[in-house]
């Protein structure tokens, strides 16, 4: 009888430090794999214009820009390296901007270089700058896939698709008073 409640309590004993294993696990391992939405303050003096076509190449594209909005925050993902050395770490100074987008190409007014068996779909290759006042904050374009060179936020997208993209820019300014959405590529084609 006696050894039946103390293997009683060893089973006991072992449920209990699997699910604490379990917790922690939780609590600890999966955040670091998956970042947690950012919680931070919203950059309510900085403004961008919304409801235009970006342009691209000195001309309008056909990318509309329905949206954009940012916050102050942190970098949320896993410290890495640039290709050109610099290192980008988990957790550094970011000013964050939201974007949604939409494809209005069509067949009769397709994006450059459009490929035949899909001549609408656009590849969209995005970045920002950021201002205080009229003077242009130097940031450096951290968005995944920091592999891409100057970085920046990329979709490709269908006629008629949106999609909301986030840039990240490193800066440690909070002075931020406006921002400019940036078309680096724009074409039928995907990027190099």
């Amino acid at each position: 009888m006696e050894n039946k409640i103390k293997k009683g309590k060893i089973i006991i004993l072992a449920v209990i430090i699997a699910i604490l294993v379990i917790l922690l696990s939780a609590f600890w391992i999966i955040p670091q794999i998956h970042p947690a939405s950012i919680s931070a303050p919203i950059a309510s003096n900085a403004t961008s214009p919304s409801g235009y076509y970006l342009p691209y190449e000195g001309n309008n594209s056909k990318i509309f820009l329905v949206s954009a909005n940012a916050s102050y925050g942190n970098y949320p993902y896993p410290t890495v390296t640039l290709f050109n050395g610099s290192v980008v770490k988990n957790g550094e100074p970011c000013f964050i901007i939201n974007v949604t987008i939409r494809n209005d190409y069509s067949i009769q007014d397709p994006p450059p270089y459009s490929q035949s068996n899909n001549p609408t779909l656009a590849y969209v290759f995005l970045t920002a700058q950021i201002f205080n006042g009229k003077n242009q904050i130097n940031a450096m374009d951290i968005t995944p896939p920091v592999n891409m060179a100057n970085g920046g936020a990329y979709a490709p997208l269908s006629s008629g698709e949106n999609a909301t993209l986030t840039m990240y820019l490193s800066t440690n300014n909070r002075d931020i008073t406006s921002f400019q959405i940036v078309a680096r590529f724009i074409l039928g084609l995907p990027p190099p």
